[in-house]
């Protein structure tokens, strides 16, 4: 692996994230202070519609993706330039493809609403989100290249910048003017900077990208083509099991619920965008190492990357638990703060889809998207209807409760199976042994927090709110550091952030 291209993509990553997120908060906090929760609702449902819609790009980007890995490798500049010539096709047909499927939707909108609120241009926010959604793909399959080139870096500082400069006008406009229209004409524009100025970086980057193509050689097409059916159904699976929670509210519940819903849902989102810019920052990497590295390296460096994400979701994990009500409490007010018991769900939906991250980047980077090419079947057919029955019978409890038991009945097993089996050639059961463990403490973790938190902090304030994350991040630091301690794969991590330290100093 690159360990130099890994630093930056981590580094700029984490930056993005950062930047991003706060003003995603800053942003969230204003809305809901200048209109009406059913606007908060609306953000949710359309986002939820639009991400159906987006089935169209049919898991198009890492089939493409993965088969640029091994040229890229080697230099190949000829292949490197005919699968981007295949992707632009691709996409611009693909923004057409959804913005035609979002119009043919638009006469039906009013029947995803249970006692649609007193909002006249309703109708035309939902085409500024189709718009939003659609002319991103006309620019957007640039970005992939410097995904796959491991210069992941570059994504996320244009992508700060655009959105930074969208967040701070959006705040602005909700202040003086109080207009849901400012914010979404706003969030088109934002997505069309962005995406136009990663492009043109692209372009700089790889200047060989406007010589003629030739044909793609037909192994590669073959195998794109054969990876794409398969992620086609990974596409809808993944639409039915993240993207219906807004829309089965909305239907069954009301757009109160899916605005209470969607501020929850808005920290679990940033909670996985941090994951989202650890994973996307090696997983190039690990496409690279899986081409040029030998199978125990590979192993090894799974085994560490297996111990960082269940530290991951333990420390996260924790923190939502004890703080996540607080949190609202303190940064919305106690208006929209849910039961303990549906945060308690809400939580163990986070850990559980969290503790599938490194299978899930290692499937991507050996391009094993055929082999469990059934599972999202099983898993969305199951999603939707324990969603829809409990949705119905326990309101945004049930929907929470669908998801887990969809997640436990599928991803749980299939994915490391389908993974051990074709990819890394390791051990279920030894795979499950550490799941188990890593689970456990995460359990300890969260017994002795919220134990400790009750009973050295009783009033919300932001002081008491950042001791307890403290308190919350130190407890989890501490006992995993003691029940783990001896694993060589903690060994290991200790010696880099060691010699990270030393350098600093």
């Amino acid at each position: 692996m690159q360990v130099n291209k890994i630093g930056a993509n981590i580094k700029f990553s984490f930056i993005n994230y950062i930047i991003v997120n706060a003003l995603k908060f800053m942003v969230r906090m204003v809305f809901v202070r200048t209109l009406s929760i059913e606007y908060l609702g609306i953000n949710g449902l359309f986002t939820n519609i639009l991400a159906m819609l987006s089935l169209a790009e049919l898991g198009v980007a890492p089939a493409i993706v993965y088969s640029m890995y091994k040229p890229l490798a080697v230099g190949d500049k000829e292949t490197v330039k005919s699968i981007m010539q295949l992707f632009k096709r691709v996409y611009i047909t693909i923004g057409v493809v959804i913005l035609a499927a979002g119009l043919c939707v638009y006469p039906w909108l009013d029947s995803f609403i249970k006692d649609k609120p007193d909002i006249p241009e309703l109708h035309y926010f939902y085409l500024v989100f189709l718009l939003n959604t659609g002319v991103s793909y006309f620019w957007s399959y640039q970005r992939n290249l410097l995904i796959a080139d491991q210069k992941q870096y570059y994504v996320n500082i244009y992508q700060a910048a655009a959105q930074t400069i969208v967040g701070i006008l959006q705040i602005i406009f909700l202040l003086i003017i109080t207009s849901y229209w400012s914010f979404v004409i706003l969030m088109l524009l934002g997505t069309v900077l962005e995406n136009v100025t990663i492009a043109n970086k692209a372009k700089k980057e790889y200047p060989y990208l406007k010589e003629a193509a030739g044909t793609l050689d037909k192994s590669i097409k073959g195998q794109i083509i054969r990876n794409t059916k398969a992620m086609v159904i990974h596409k809808i699976g993944g639409a039915v099991v993240f993207s219906t929670s807004n829309i089965i509210l909305s239907k069954f519940v009301g757009l109160t619920a899916v605005g209470l819903y969607s501020n929850y849902y808005m920290v679990i989102g940033a909670m996985n965008a941090f994951a989202s810019k650890f994973f996307e920052a090696i997983t190039a990497s690990i496409g690279n190492m899986m081409v040029v590295d030998s199978k125990e390296q590979q192993q090894r460096a799974f085994h560490i990357i297996e111990l960082l994400t269940a530290f991951q979701a333990a420390l996260i994990s924790v923190g939502l638990y004890v703080m996540f009500n607080p949190f609202i409490e303190l940064w919305l007010g106690k208006a929209y703060l849910f039961d303990s018991i549906t945060v308690l769900c809400i939580v163990v939906s986070f850990y559980f889809i969290y503790m599938r991250k490194t299978v899930l980047m290692y499937k991507d980077a050996c391009g094993l998207f055929w082999n469990d090419r059934y599972k999202p079947i099983a898993e969305s057919i199951i999603n939707l209807v324990a969603s829809i029955y409990l949705a119905i019978h326990y309101g945004v409890i049930g929907v929470v409760c669908g998801g887990i038991i969809s997640t436990l009945a599928t991803c749980f097993w299939v994915e490391p199976y389908i993974l051990f089996r074709y990819g890394l050639n390791l051990k279920l059961k030894d795979y499950f042994i550490n799941y188990f463990k890593f689970t456990t403490a995460t359990l300890i973790c969260a017994v002795v927090s919220k134990v400790a938190y009750g009973y050295l902090f009783i009033q919300g304030n932001i002081v008491n709110f950042v001791a307890g994350m403290v308190l919350c991040v130190a407890d989890t630091t501490v006992i995993w550091l003691l029940l783990f301690k001896n694993r060589e794969e903690m060994q290991y991590i200790i010696r880099v952030v060691k010699s990270k330290i030393k350098r600093a100093a």
